[in-house]
């Protein structure tokens, strides 16, 4: 009988917890000696619609030609995403890049390091694809997180 009872409690947690609100995605900034998580500043459903602004972004400092660890939750890693970083360089010229694709179930860390050690990062906001597409074949985006930088 008291097996039974352990059986059905457990079984009653499975089902409840189906029922529970699910958490969005959340992605790990580290960079010198500090992690921060971040909650998406937009998340939409799978399909790309039905979107709302959940957070504005976070803040991080990280000196001049320091790295930035990123780790994001598995269903991002599981779907595509990709890291953007907005950075100044030595000429004082505002520049953009980032990491392409990622993700697959492939992807689950990204260490952002800057061509040269005098170039200071401004921002990262990562990325993650709906199930649409555009037009132009390129992927809908469903959410993004971002992180503006200072020295």
């Amino acid at each position: 009988m008291r097996r039974l009872a352990s059986v059905l409690a457990a079984s009653v947690l499975v089902l409840t917890g189906c029922g529970l609100p699910q958490h969005d995605p959340e992605v790990t900034f580290y960079a010198n000696g500090k992690a921060i998580r971040v909650e998406p500043a937009v998340y939409c459903d799978i399909e790309g619609e039905n979107c709302a602004e959940r957070t504005k972004p976070a803040k991080l400092k990280v000196p001049a030609g320091k790295v930035v660890q990123i780790s994001v939750d598995g269903r991002l890693a599981d779907g595509i995403w990709e890291a953007v970083f907005l950075y100044r360089d030595a000429a004082g010229n505002e520049q953009t890049t980032g990491t392409g694709l990622l993700g697959k179930g492939e992807d689950f860390t990204y260490t952002v390091s800057l061509p040269n050690k005098t170039d200071q990062l401004l921002g990262i906001e990562i990325h993650e694809a709906a199930a649409a597409v555009l037009e132009t074949g390129q992927p809908l985006l469903r959410g993004y997180w971002a992180v503006e930088v200072s020295a």
